[in-house]
């Protein structure tokens, strides 16, 4: 995407927030994995720790369904812009290909029943041409940007988030995506959700390398879980066919060149959000 139009966009976001309306308790932009149209308020900030085994859990018992084996832990931080309502400002990093990313996210819409953002999100992998890899390319530099948007109502929320990746693992000139979510609130501190991610148009046709004699298509990502909130916390548990966290990882349809897991092979995570 040419730097004239992600600059533009940011513009926009910009001027709406003068129409925005800032009744709205503080609220972290994230679910499971997708960002979403809500954010932080005032003059508040928060942090974020994601965790995700790579273990799967599936019939894994004597591995404690997956919590015995490797996994990627990510640290962020969330700040609102008092000046400017409905913007938050984020930076976060996971060692998974040491992957930094800066975002701005804005609040275009934020009525009771219906939200709207604009999110521009910057990302940067440190690890490069691992000799052991065959299916994908590292160090990867580009841009995401995202529209989510969502409806509620009788305690359920949807969420659809248009993407545009402009590089992924096997995609060097630009993805178009989306992902879904449905949340059911069965409480003021209880919730249920679920995120799908369909896999790219790009990738459909794409056959990646299991093992030297063994090739298959692209898996459909998908994410349950449940979380519970305090006035200050959090706390969510989830599981997933989707290793990673950030937008190119998990939209992108193409992780590491081979996707989301196969179906019976999810894996156990959590995320915990502190706001202050």
């Amino acid at each position: 995407m040419r730097r004239p139009l992600v600059f533009g966009l940011i513009g926009l976001a910009l001027a709406a927030a003068s129409t925005f309306a800032s009744a709205q308790e503080s609220e972290v932009p994230l679910w499971l994995n997708l960002p979403t149209a809500e954010g932080l308020m005032g003059a508040s900030f928060s942090y974020r720790f994601t965790h995700r085994f790579q273990d799967r859990a599936r019939s894994n018992s004597k591995n404690a369904f997956g919590l015995d084996g490797f996994s990627y832990s990510g640290l962020g931080l969330d700040f609102a812009v008092p000046s400017t309502p409905g913007t938050n400002f984020q930076i976060y990093r996971t060692p998974d290909n040491k992957t930094f990313t800066v975002a701005l996210h804005q609040i275009l819409v934020a009525r009771p029943d219906f939200r709207m953002a604009l999110r521009v999100e910057r990302y940067d992998e440190t690890i490069r041409d691992l000799p052991s890899s065959t299916n994908n390319r590292e160090g990867l530099v580009g841009t995401a940007v995202q529209m989510p948007l969502s409806w509620s109502g009788g305690g359920v929320t949807l969420l659809a988030v248009p993407t545009y990746l402009s590089s992924t693992s096997t995609q060097s000139k630009g993805v178009t995506t989306a992902g879904f979510a449905l949340r059911w609130d069965a409480g003021e501190r209880h919730s249920f959700m679920g995120e799908y991610y369909p896999r790219p148009s790009k990738v459909k046709d794409l056959q990646v390398i299991v093992n030297s004699t063994t090739t298959r298509s692209i898996e459909n990502g998908w994410a349950v879980g449940y979380a519970f909130r305090t006035k200050g916390h959090r706390f969510t548990l989830l599981a997933t066919n989707v290793s990673g966290t950030t937008p190119h990882q998990v939209l992108g349809g193409d992780y590491h060149g081979l996707g989301p897991s196969r179906g019976g092979e999810w894996t156990l995570g959590f995320n915990l959000v502190r706001i202050f």
